[in-house]
């Protein structure tokens, strides 16, 4: 079964060889779906479309490469995809576009859409009395949408146990830092806490153990309802020039310099 290593190595691959931008944003996110998609989600490798699978929305669509890559592992996305990648030739974009053959479950990218998606499939899940997961990754920089909070407190109103939440907060956004633009992530943090009475997680997004602790609870505690994830990452992490930097939100490192190691690919 693949590895985060593996994933992050094969992320900037894709990134490097097809001049792709948005590495920065998808790096931050491998070791969260590492865990989720080799230990957690419930799939089916036969069926993209099996109606008993869980369904994981990545709100910020932008930040896809990551899981472009577990999906190719997984087999739902074929490998000339991630060949012609970049090309008007591929069917995957840059931010994502729903598939469900590949089971991609929404189209994102646009911020502030995601979440409230997740809100409804939970919802209906629950309606239905069906025992489904729903699992949403959403950036630190577009929990400015208020169309987030709204869905927010909807999850609370319903009791939504079946809905994790993760925040992945890099502290930085397309066009600068957080916390120049609105709140700090400690802030952040602190007022999406008030939203639950329990299971809120607030960790090392790189630290696998601290992530299984948090799916571990999630999938295998009865919770009172929803459950959040706010997972303090790197933007960019793995490659020096891209962490923490404020201009590589849409920037490939061979742009800068970087040259794809042999290793890498």
């Amino acid at each position: 079964m693949f590895t985060s290593e593996d994933i992050r190595q094969k992320t900037i691959t894709l990134s490097c060889k097809t001049g792709a931008g948005h590495l920065a944003p998808s790096l931050s996110t491998v070791e969260i779906l590492t865990v989720l998609f080799r230990n957690y989600l419930n799939f089916n490798t036969s069926d993209a479309k099996d109606e008993t699978r869980d369904r994981f929305i990545l709100s910020k669509g932008h930040g896809a490469y990551a899981y472009y890559i577990i999906l190719n592992e997984l087999g739902f996305i074929p490998k000339w995809e991630l060949e012609k990648f970049n090309t008007q030739e591929a069917t995957i974009k840059g931010c994502l576009t729903e598939n469900p053959e590949y089971m991609i479950e929404a189209s994102t990218g646009s911020l502030g859409h995601g979440l409230p998606i997740a809100v409804g499939m939970a919802q209906s899940f629950k309606i239905q009395n069906k025992k489904n997961k729903v699992i949403c990754m959403i950036g630190d920089g577009e929990m400015q949408e208020g169309s987030n909070f709204e869905a927010l407190m909807l999850a609370y109103r319903f009791k939504l146990d079946n809905l994790l939440v993760i925040i992945d907060a890099n502290d930085l956004q397309a066009m600068g830092r957080v916390e120049d633009i609105a709140l700090d992530n400690d802030r952040l943090s602190k007022v999406l806490s008030g939203f639950i009475d329990e299971n809120y997680f607030d960790i090392d997004g790189h630290n696998e153990e601290e992530i299984d602790k948090c799916f571990d609870s999630f999938y295998n505690k009865k919770n009172k309802s929803f459950s959040i994830m706010f997972a303090r990452t790197v933007k960019g992490k793995g490659i020096d020039i891209l962490e923490h930097s404020e201009k590589h939100h849409y920037r490939c490192p061979t742009l800068d310099g970087y040259v794809l190691k042999v290793e890498d690919e």
